[in-house]
């Protein structure tokens, strides 16, 4: 998004479009809206219901959701940024107490801790109770609806980043030093840094290619001058990447 009049239309223009996208996907629910934090200089965008929104098997509640957004503009004061950010599931009719699981971002973390990150707080029998009462509306869903097996944690997916934006082997073995002190040389986060920079610049190409159009319009955003060779067709967007989960 951007900066056409300040932080402020941006914030309501994101709150919008995240109520607009919850309610084409569950229904109705309670809108999402902009709150200026620091005399304006931050918006934190969430839903006014305390009880988030609700998620329903047969048009009973089986988990709740609640989402926050905490913005600001960007390094060039030009377009919305995410300075952090949450997603928690909760089991029940109310995002209340401790989530099952959720989702963290944070822009400038602190303490070594990934950017993008996935906090799970329950327990097995936790998520066993809402996993046993699934809907039968998608494929797995009613797989796991009409297994009489106990369903366990290790069936479900928590989807983190897709084709081009997923962890790789070096933030797997970062994590693993980091939580669980695990041995290690005294040079790996230089090696670790090197390979991560090195893969992500892979993936950075990789995406160009999936949507070269925004390439070049970022590309020109920051000054460059873009040309098509002479008799080339211009390459199409692969939607089917920058679609998929």
């Amino acid at each position: 998004m951007t900066n056409l009049g300040g932080l402020e239309p941006l914030s309501q223009k994101f709150a919008e479009k995240l109520t607009e996208t919850v309610r084409k996907t569950l229904g109705e629910c309670d809108p999402f809206r902009a709150q200026s934090l620091d005399d304006g200089s931050r918006f934190v965008v969430e839903q006014n219901e305390r009880h988030g929104i609700p998620l329903r098997v047969n048009e009973t509640p089986l988990l709740s959701l609640k989402v926050k957004f905490d913005c600001r503009l960007d390094g060039q004061n030009t377009f919305l940024a995410v300075e952090k950010s949450s997603i928690k599931v909760y089991g029940g009719a109310k995002a209340s107490g401790e989530p099952l699981f959720r989702y963290e971002y944070e822009r400038e973390p602190v303490g070594n801790i990934p950017g993008a990150h996935i906090h799970v707080h329950a327990h097995r029998d936790a998520f066993t109770a809402s996993m046993v009462r699934a809907g039968k509306a998608t494929t797995r869903g009613l797989r796991r609806a009409n297994n009489t097996d106990v369903p366990t944690m290790s069936e479900l997916h928590f989807p983190v980043g897709g084709h081009r934006f997923r962890p790789s082997l070096e933030d797997v073995l970062e994590m693993l030093i980091e939580e669980f002190g695990i041995d290690h040389t005294e040079e790996f986060r230089t090696v670790l840094r090197e390979g991560r920079r090195d893969w992500r610049t892979k993936q950075t190409k990789a995406a160009v290619r999936d949507d070269p159009h925004s390439a070049i319009e970022a590309l020109e955003r920051m000054g460059y001058t873009v040309q098509l060779d002479s008799g080339a067709v211009p390459p199409a967007a692969r939607n089917d990447r920058l679609e998929q989960l």
